[in-house]
């Protein structure tokens, strides 16, 4: 398995954020992928206990 890692910088204001990313070779779906099902289970769970 393989495992890529990056760093990233961004300063905003007077606060420096660094982030640091890592990204598996063996990993089954994207993080963009990952984040819209959790979103989306969130939202159809928030649907039933609304009704």
């Amino acid at each position: 398995m393989e495992t890529t890692i990056s760093t990233t910088t961004k300063q905003i204001g007077d606060t420096l954020y660094i982030i640091e990313s890592a990204v598996s070779s063996a990993a089954k779906e994207t993080a963009y992928d990952k984040l819209k099902r959790m979103i989306m289970n969130d939202t159809k769970s928030l649907e039933i206990k609304a009704s």
